[in-house]
């Protein structure tokens, strides 16, 4: 399952990579008249299958999760929640707030991938954030030589960012 979760997370910066490049180029790549009709849908699920992930991560692969996957999910769960809700209720103030929360665990997802680079308790650094008999910095899943739970959240929270401002953002 990490494996299809990586390739999930290869997908949406992939879609953050073209909605840049169609935003940036003057010609217009279609990506963007693509995307922005399904965003609202698609901000929610990114966030409810970032929420999904981590409980199959924790409760069914039996990973322990760190303080800062925590931290993340406490950002990521009220996302995916508020965007469900968004799309029934029609309140845009639902999804800056689900922006905010995105934005903050943004944030916590760098960190703790910074934790897992330069964790190394042979060199005497075992990351000093989180409990030593559950380091931050080992990495439970390691796809492609990159991809790891915090590198997916931080794809997940950069996705869902992505999409709130297209959804959000008025037409050309």
């Amino acid at each position: 399952m990490s494996l299809f979760f990586a390739l999930l997370s290869l997908l949406v910066v992939v879609g953050i990579v073209a909605l840049i490049a169609d935003a940036l180029t003057a010609k217009d790549l279609g990506v963007i008249n693509f995307l922005r009709p399904v965003s609202a849908e698609a901000a929610a699920a990114i966030a409810t299958t970032c929420m999904l992930g981590s409980l199959y991560m924790s409760e069914i692969a039996n990973f322990n999760p760190c303080r800062l996957c925590w931290y993340q999910r406490f950002f990521m769960y009220p996302s995916a929640l508020l965007l469900i809700a968004a799309l029934f209720i029609k309140n845009a103030a639902l999804k800056w707030v689900a922006f905010g929360l995105s934005a903050i665990g943004f944030g916590i997802a760098v960190f703790h991938r910074y934790e897992q680079v330069v964790y190394d308790p042979l060199a005497g650094h075992e990351g000093g954030f989180c409990d030593p008999l559950n380091p931050c910095g080992l990495p439970y899943v390691q796809e492609f030589g990159f991809i790891t739970i915090p590198t997916m959240a931080g794809i997940g929270f950069a996705g869902v960012m992505a999409m709130i401002i297209l959804n959000t953002r008025k037409t050309a």
